[in-house]
C-alpha cells in the first residue's frame, strides 16, 4: 500500500491510538455536580494536554473515548495522567481507563 493512502487510512505508521474512560460517581450526585465535573475535566485534563473527549452519561455513570486533539495517538502518559486525576477526585467512586486502542478502527 502506498504511503498515500496509508495515510488516508490511518493505519501502518500513521495509526492513531485512544483510550476508552469509564466513570461511576457517588450516590446522590446531581446534574449540576456532573456539568461542574466535566466542565473541570475538560479545563485541567483534556484542553491543558491537546487531548479531544467525546461520550457523555449522566449523575451516575459517565462514559466516553479520548484521543489527541491534532494528528497522533495519545501515550501511556496521559492515561496515567487522566487516572491519577481521577483518583483525587472525592465524587468519584471508581472509574476504569482503558487501555489503548486503535481510534480509527476499534
Amino acid at each position: 500500500m502506498k504511503k498515500r493512502l496509508r495515510k488516508k487510512l490511518h493505519v501502518g505508521e500513521f495509526q492513531e491510538f485512544g483510550f476508552n474512560l469509564t466513570i461511576k460517581f457517588t450516590e446522590g450526585n446531581t446534574n449540576e455536580a456532573l456539568d461542574a465535573f466535566v466542565e473541570t475535566f475538560l479545563d485541567e485534563v483534556v484542553d491543558p494536554n491537546g487531548l479531544d473527549f467525546g461520550g457523555g452519561g449522566d449523575c451516575f455513570d459517565f462514559a466516553g473515548f479520548v484521543v489527541l486533539a491534532t494528528r497522533g495517538s495519545v501515550t501511556e502518559e496521559h492515561r496515567a495522567l487522566t487516572s491519577a486525576w481521577l483518583e483525587k477526585r472525592e465524587d468519584v467512586t471508581s472509574f476504569e481507563v482503558g487501555e489503548l486502542v486503535d481510534a480509527w478502527y476499534p
